[in-house]
């Protein structure tokens, strides 16, 4: 099954050629759901797509999680693109809750160094702490496409979290696809990152060096993870800070970040009131150095 949160209600969804249809659900909330399963079970018995979605109305279908992991340096090629060691073990750092938004948002630009990062997002579907790799594996609710910016000039002053968590710098959605639609595993899923049109990542999830299980495992060494927490995985190759000269996003630039099967994100992107001022001012000053030469 497919959840997402459409005009504030959960549904059950589908989509079907260039149509998305749904199924409104009687619930709070998406992690209300993940939290009954034998209710989530019978209402997805009972499901009849009636009602035709415009997919520009979705939101993030888990608004507020307890708590956002994420890995850095999980593909192989990406460390090496950032002249990285490999870890024998997941780094993990957390995001803030603040900056999740869902999967269409338009973002402010803090600064001329944000890139962009595609990534898998694992949602939790049970408490589980100090798990084995099979309780691990039987965690998993559901997966997402997501997009974790990241403000360059913070991260190299050792500011992970902060890097990453400026407002809507944490896309999620456009739904949440369930395990069982996904009898072949995650492997053979393709991610891609395309910004203005141009893909820039490409990478299948076979090459993430530590699987899901894997780092739902090791987290649980240490923490509880609970249902509708959030995993972003890390990202392959082709960020903007690893090109020569840097690449990284502008204002009215838009990027889609898609994995095969689990839908697609499109951010678009607009120049922080302070920037636009400071862009004004030089301008100004440009123009008048103009007419004086």
């Amino acid at each position: 099954m497919r959840l997402a949160m459409y005009q504030g209600r959960p549904y059950f969804v589908q989509p079907k050629g260039n149509q998305l249809l749904g199924a409104r659900i009687d619930a709070a909330n998406v992690v209300t759901l993940i939290r009954h399963p034998a209710e989530l079970a019978r209402l997805s018995s009972e499901i009849k797509y009636d009602v035709k979605l415009d997919p520009a109305k979705l939101r993030a279908p888990i608004r507020l999680p307890h708590q956002i992991f994420a890995l850095a340096g999980n593909f192989e090629d990406h460390q090496q693109e950032r002249q990285l060691p490999v870890s024998d073990m997941p780094v993990v750092f957390s995001k803030s809750a603040s900056s999740i938004t869902g999967p269409r948002p338009r973002v402010t630009l803090p600064s001329d160094t944000v890139d962009w990062e595609t990534e898998l997002v694992v949602v939790l579907g049970k408490r589980v702490h100090d798990c084995d790799l099979r309780a691990a594996q039987s965690a998993v609710f559901g997966y997402m496409v997501g997009q974790d910016l990241t403000d360059r000039s913070l991260e190299d002053q050792h500011e992970l979290l902060l890097s990453k968590s400026y407002p809507r710098f944490s896309a999620i959605g456009p739904w949440i696809t369930t395990t069982d639609e996904l009898p072949e595993g995650i492997g053979d899923l393709r991610l891609e990152t395309h910004v203005n049109g141009i893909r820039k990542q490409a990478a299948a999830l076979k090459q993430m060096i530590f699987t899901v299980p894997q780092v739902i495992q090791y987290l649980s060494q240490a923490v509880t993870l609970l249902p509708g927490d959030l995993i972003f995985m890390g990202t392959p190759s082709g960020v903007g800070f690893a090109h020569q000269p840097k690449q990284y996003i502008k204002p009215d630039d838009f990027i889609d970040s898609q994995i095969d099967g689990l839908g697609t994100l499109s951010a678009t992107f607009v120049m922080n009131g302070r920037e636009v001022l400071r862009q004004q001012q030089q301008d100004a000053l440009d123009e008048k150095a103009a007419v004086t030469n």
